[in-house]
């Protein structure tokens, strides 16, 4: 081979030759090996296979041999020689050593670079002695130790023994509080510094531990130990703090975050066989939580941090912080994907409400929400605001508006409560759109003067009358059972509340604000973290819903979604008592129990107006499908299709980093707002109205009246009640005179001696006359004048 003509063609060229089966005497003149030294001495290549014996006999070589080796046999040599300082050995003959050939100094690079899997790192054996020579020439014979390497998580059974490693003191002190705990006994320090550890049980206990560094091992090492317990274990141990609870118990609570104390106070006397008191308890959990979720006031100034990071993850989307003298004022998140799916496949539909947050500094958390093809919630945005107030609303709503980029505001219906300041701020600036209340909260206010089933069915059956007719009727039939009743709907606009004077544009029949208490239910575990953890927990949950939702499509059968498939089905069903008649062409007439009415196929309307106001087909215009042979499906508006609703759902909300790389934006200092704690323990739930139905095996008593016992009177009870000392006067008198006729019975019916008992049969004596006349006088006297 020539080198020549090999060096040009590759980069990196390795060769590996076998000299004894070269013939040097026909060697090519270019080689450079060859021309260099005529006479080489055996290299053999490590994928080479040995050759001994007559292999190496026929070439006059003798087989290679290690550095070591060849080391051994000078010495034997040597020593055999018996002069040390001989030159006529065959010590120092021509060698020449492989680059694979390990050299001497080369042992311990397997121990240094490669790190042991095992938990004990066995380095000599326990028991050999060893001769140690120091710096100065003298001699010292050590026994060696066996060398053991702490592992953190073999911490189940702490055993010490003499020679083993701690890579810090933090380790070290964390080993001997398990131990502590395990054995439950009273070890105490007596030094606990950076230089030493000493270690002592109870008075008259033999155990004691020391431990120092270690140049050997550059780390701390068990010097001294005597293991052995004298001692009696304890209930109580110093060392079973809340803070070692905390890192002890981190991934349970990880894991469920709302473990009750109980539960809690159970899995440490399984673990420990101890117990611990309900603050400590409590201590534990909030250190645990603080850990998992982060501080809750370091978390404002990483506000602006976390803005960054959501305009940087998800280019589109809207997040800022305001601050006012240095204190949290508000801020304002909505992601790309939710705007985009909220214009791209949802009906103009917006329906907005306020919660309030559970941490530490409390504030109100206001969202808009929008309703996706499938009659499910579709979350746009959501701030976070000291207050609820009519300044808190107009910010909130004006951000929204130009955040959507909407400037034609008149196709757009808000759905929302009489919260606070919320109408004054929709009429300022979304005076145009259709503002509607929700019925629920309006039957709250209406059931607190007019109560019972009656007026609650007549308002909602005013509420859901799709016509004007319809409406006035029931109106008529509430003003015939109470006249102020009729007075009070009168007065509410019936554009915010009823179906019949509704706008039929957004294609929407929603009369309730549910979707925004559902949204307040789905994100109630969010709204009890820090403010940094709140955020990141909803937006990870809407990103892990809107995957579940591009999965479901995949289930998805026929053209459109399926709730609005039963709804469908279900009018449908009701379309069995109605009969379709041809008119005109693509005009019919309907006629059932409940009157008669128009369908118009080509303008899709029926003069029941729910067709109209929802988009789907009304029971009439089923019926009207029935006779033509027309299927209902094909019918339905598209904003309820299945192609609207992976529109909806059809952007990607991408997942934010970890907070270590996050932009640093190097904000103000931010404080947490102004908070007056109220006085006791915070509720977690939200106070119900007497109205809402609840659970249990009793029916609630509310909206029941009272009547006084005494004069039957509804403005007071008996304990109020001006007669009640008459009363009292009547019914000492009536037990007066209970007592004298039954004193002449007993005397009459005395018992004889044991020894005369005869047994006489007695007839039951009536009533007597003076004791009921006694009664009516008294209810005579209790009647009001």
């Amino acid at each position: 081979m020539s080198m020549i003509t090999v060096v040009p063609k590759f980069q990196y060229f390795q060769l590996f030759v076998h000299h004894s089966d070269m013939d040097f005497d026909t060697g090519n003149i270019d080689d450079v090996v060859i021309s260099g030294s005529p006479v080489l001495p055996a290299v053999l290549s490590p994928k080479c296979k040995r050759y001994e014996g007559e292999q190496y006999q026929k070439s006059g070589q003798e087989p290679r041999r290690s550095r070591r080796n060849l080391m051994e046999e000078d010495v034997e040599n040597c020593s055999a020689n018996g002069d040390s300082d001989s030159d006529d050995t065959d010590c120092d003959q021509d060698r020449v050593d492989s680059d694979n050939e390990v050299a001497e100094d080369d042992d311990d690079l397997y121990e240094e670079w490669v790190d042991d899997k095992g938990s004990d790192v066995e380095e000599e054996k326990s028991g050999d002695e060893v001769v140690i020579v120091d710096k100065h020439g003298r001699k010292k014979t050590k026994k060696k130790v066996k060398v053991t390497r702490w592992r953190p998580e073999n911490n189940k059974g702490v055993e010490f023994k003499i020679g083993m490693v701690f890579m810090s003191v933090k380790e070290l002190r964390a080993a001997i509080q398990e131990y502590i705990l395990q054995n439950r006994v009273g070890v105490h320090y007596l030094k606990n510094d950076l230089q030493r550890i000493r270690c002592r049980c109870e008075d008259g206990c033999p155990w004691f531990l020391y431990a120092a560094p270690d140049s050997r091992h550059e780390a701390f090492v068990v010097k001294k130990y005597v293991g052995k317990h004298d001692c009696e274990r304890d209930w109580v141990v110093n060392q079973f703090t809340a803070k070692y609870l905390a890192s002890h118990y981190l991934e349970k609570f990880r894991a469920d975050d709302k473990m009750s104390l109980k539960n809690f106070a159970m899995i440490i006397q399984q673990d420990f066989n101890m117990s611990a008191r309900r603050s400590k308890l409590e201590r534990a959990r909030r250190f645990a939580l603080t850990q998992i979720n982060g501080d809750e006031l370091a978390q404002y100034n990483l506000l602006w941090d976390f803005a960054a990071e959501i305009r940087r993850s998800n280019p589109g989307s809207t997040m800022f912080v305001n601050a006012k003298a240095g204190l949290f004022e508000n801020c304002y998140m909505s992601l790309d994907a939710c705007k985009r799916g909220l214009l791209a496949g949802c009906r103009p539909a917006i329906g907005i409400d306020g919660c309030h947050m559970k941490n530490r500094f409390g504030g109100v958390m206001l969202s808009a929400v929008g309703v996706d093809p499938n009659d499910c919630i579709f979350p746009i945005a959501l701030a976070i605001v000291e207050v609820e107030d009519t300044n808190s609303w107009k910010w909130f709503l004006s951000t929204l508006k130009e955040d959507l980029a909407i400037e034609n505001i008149r196709p757009w219906t808000i759905i929302s409560d009489k919260q606070k300041g919320l109408i004054n701020a929709v009429n300022a600036l979304w005076l145009d759109a259709a503002h509607r209340f929700c019925v629920r909260h309006l039957h709250q206010n209406f059931a607190k003067h007019w109560r019972g089933d009656i007026f609650k069915n007549k308002l909602w059956q005013i509420a859901r009358a799709t016509r004007e007719v319809d409406w006035k009727q029931y109106m008529d039939e509430m003003k015939a059972l109470d006249q102020d009743a009729y007075e009070y709907l009168e007065g509410i606009d019936p554009r915010q509340w009823c179906n019949a004077f509704f706008d039929d544009l957004p294609k929407c029949d929603l009369l309730l604000n549910n979707i925004c208490e559902v949204f307040n239910k789905y994100i109630l575990d969010a709204r009890e973290m820090p403010v940094v953890t709140c955020l990141k927990k909803i937006m990870n949950q809407l990103m892990i819903r809107f995957v579940s939702k591009r999965k479901e499509t995949e289930d998805m059968c026929g053209t459109i979604c399926p709730k609005i498939r039963k709804k469908l089905d279900k009018n449908i069903d009701f379309a069995v008592n109605y009969g379709a008649s041809p008119a005109a062409e693509q005009l019919f007439k309907v006629e059932g129990l409940r009157g008669e009415y128009e369908v118009n196929i080509q303008k899709l309307e029926c003069t029941c107006r729910a067709w109209q106001l929802s988009g789907i087909p009304c029971r009439h215009a089923c019926a009207v499908f029935r006779h033509e042979r027309i299927k209902p499906e094909s019918v339905v508006h598209k904003c309820y299709s299945i192609d609207a609703f992976k529109a909806a759902y059809g952007q990607v909300i991408m997942p934010c980093s970890d907070p270590k790389v996050w932009p640093k934006m190097n904000g103000p200092a931010m404080r947490p707002p102004k908070f007056d704690k109220q006085v006791g323990r915070p509720s977690n739930k939200r106070r119900r109205s007497a109205l809402e139905e609840e659970d249990g095996t009793r029916m609630s008593r509310h909206g029941i009246v009272g009547h006084c016992s005494v004069c039957n009177s509804i403005e007071h009870n008996k304990r109020k009640c001006p007669r009640r000392g008459e009363y009292a006067a009547a019914q000492e008198e009536h037990a007066a005179a209970q007592e004298e006729h039954a004193a002449p019975a007993q005397e009459e019916h005395a018992a004889p001696a044991q020894e005369d008992i005869v047994p006489v049969h007695v007839e039951p004596q009536p009533q007597p006359i003076q004791v009921v006349l006694a009664d009516e006088e008294l209810q005579m006297q209790a009647q009001p004048p």
